[in-house]
């Protein structure tokens, strides 16, 4: 007895976890693909592929598509500053200069985002480190 109607397809459970791929950031990509295929460098996994598009192209004559050379472009092993793109150099400076998220219960990022109040949290946290240097002050004092 032939089907009707086709279960719908649930979404992938990385979809359910992660939402699109495509709005990853680029470590945020890494990360996820080291942690689903250990031992293998996303970027190579690429550029083999790209490689392999491209050849197939070229061999029929044709040049490759624009997406497999913006593939071969962006995975190309770089290995001296001499000869980067322009382009290349500032993605790696913005790379580095973009902010750093580190831990909550660091005093030194718990005010990233926020508007100036404390909650009981951020209280917390302060109202421990001051009794931590109180007791490093007292301790001090007491030293001849």
């Amino acid at each position: 007895m032939p089907r009707d109607k086709q279960p719908k397809q649930e979404p992938d459970i990385l979809e359910n976890l992660f939402g699109d791929p495509a709005d990853l950031a680029d470590d945020e990509l890494d990360l996820l693909f080291a942690a689903l295929a250990p031992g293998t460098d996303a970027a190579t996994h690429v550029r083999s592929i790209a490689q392999g598009a491209a050849v197939k192209h070229r061999l029929q004559g044709k040049l490759p598509p624009n997406h497999v050379q913006a593939a071969l472009d962006g995975t190309r092993e770089i290995t001296t500053l001499d000869n980067m793109a322009p382009s290349k150099l500032r993605q790696v400076v913005d790379a580095i200069k973009a902010p750093f998220a580190g831990p909550a219960f660091d005093p030194s990022y718990a005010y990233r985002n926020r508007d100036g109040e404390l909650d009981t949290d951020d209280q917390a946290i302060i109202d421990a480190l001051t009794e931590d240097l109180q007791e490093d002050w007292n301790d001090e004092d007491k030293e001849p």
